[in-house]
């Protein structure tokens, strides 16, 4: 791998997740200004998630089949900006989601190939997976933060130019990444990826991450406005939010010496047990300290249960499926997992208090814990 090879991927995360960091707070305001109702928005909002759930596995088996990991990559990456492009020019409720189903499918491959790559590197000694994603954190909360200021300056439609400009530079560090010798699988390999993947110790892990994520679905999708309605102003909840991701890098940066002195799966168990405990003080408690320290469990619940994740991921699936097992991780994780915690939260949200739903959710994490018990018992068995 060459030297340069983890400085590329560190700019491509950083340019992915600037994306994110725009597009996630504040296209939904753009929708709202063409005069899209709720339902409609809700629906686009979803075309995200669910393209994580659908097209990542056969892009990750593409990938592993081809031995061409870096054009797909290049390939999604470049497609996404054209077909985001067309945002520009359309109006009607149809024709956006059109455009966004596309711009979502066309990007949801890139990603689950990148992790992938970055695993490869610091598996054969270059840094650590968590010190390149880091940056894509970095970058999400810089951007969430300082585009308000722009839209209220300009108006909502300066968001969309916003993500167009930074899906080319995230294009720009597609093609920047080198090209690898990845060997292509066979094409008749013995094992194929369904028969693997519904090995109880795979679908035990696959399972507790989906779990996790959709625990995550009340704070995702309505703590913001749980903290608004709770009296606090829009400066504290950003500065909450910024607790968070704040507390989400020192986790990240943290990651090597913990995965190495507690282990992938211990470290997933140890996470979700704090993120029952977190979602526990947000059903209780709105008080300024619990939400500050239910904020600073963020860097458990999200940083090191991810990084755990995608570390296990990559030694679970093995060397023929490295780039399809990320695929399959990011599918079920980011995609079902997000789909089922923000279906469900939303259904709820009218039926039920705040409280009831973070209650929920922390039963979901402890749900969570409980499958990775039973994926670890499932490896020890298997004696792998």
């Amino acid at each position: 791998m060459p030297r340069v090879a983890p400085l590329t991927l560190s700019l491509f995360y950083l340019t992915s997740f600037a994306v994110l960091g725009v597009y996630l707070p504040y296209f939904n305001l753009y929708l709202e200004s063409l005069g899209f109702s709720g339902l409609q928005i809700g629906i686009l909002t979803l075309l995200l998630p669910l393209a994580s759930a659908v097209v990542p596995t056969p892009g990750g088996v593409l990938a592993d089949r081809l031995g061409r990991r870096r054009e797909l990559i290049v390939g999604s990456s470049l497609l996404a900006l054209v077909t985001f492009y067309l945002v520009l020019g359309v109006r009607t409720f149809g024709a956006t989601v059109a455009v966004i189903a596309v711009f979502a499918t066309l990007r949801a491959p890139a990603l689950p190939l990148v992790e992938a790559s970055a695993m490869e590197i610091s598996e054969a000694g270059g840094p650590h997976y968590g010190r390149m994603r880091v940056w894509g954190s970095l970058a999400f909360i810089v951007m969430a933060l300082g585009t308000g200021p722009l839209v209220g300056l300009r108006g909502e439609r300066a968001a969309v130019y916003l993500v167009i400009l930074l899906l080319a530079l995230n294009a720009l560090s597609s093609l920047l990444i080198p090209r690898e010798k990845i060997v292509a699988m066979a094409p008749a390999a013995p094992s194929t990826l369904g028969r693997f993947v519904r090995q109880p110790r795979v679908m035990l892990f696959l399972l507790a991450c989906i779990a996790s994520q959709a625990s995550h679905g009340p704070y995702y999708v309505f703590y913001s406005i749980h903290l608004e309605t709770s009296g606090y102003r829009p400066q504290a909840i950003g500065l909450l939010w910024g607790v968070a991701v704040g507390c989400e890098i020192v986790a990240m940066l943290s990651m090597p010496r913990i995965l190495k002195r507690l282990g992938t799966l211990p470290t997933m168990g140890a996470s979700v047990l704090l993120a029952s405990v977190r979602w526990w003080i947000c059903a209780v408690s709105t008080a300024p300290f619990a939400m500050i320290l239910a904020q600073a469990l963020h860097a458990a619940t999200y940083a090191a249960f991810h990084v755990a994740a995608v570390t296990h991921t990559h030694h679970l699936f093995g060397r023929e499926r490295r780039s399809s097992g990320q695929a399959v991780y990011g599918s079920a994780t980011y995609g079902i997992g997000n789909i089922i915690g923000m279906f469900l939260s939303g259904m709820l949200y009218d039926r039920t208090t705040m409280a009831n739903l973070f209650a929920g959710a922390s039963a979901a994490a402890l749900v969570s814990g409980f499958m990775v018990v039973a994926a670890a018992r499932s490896e020890a068995a298997s004696g792998i």
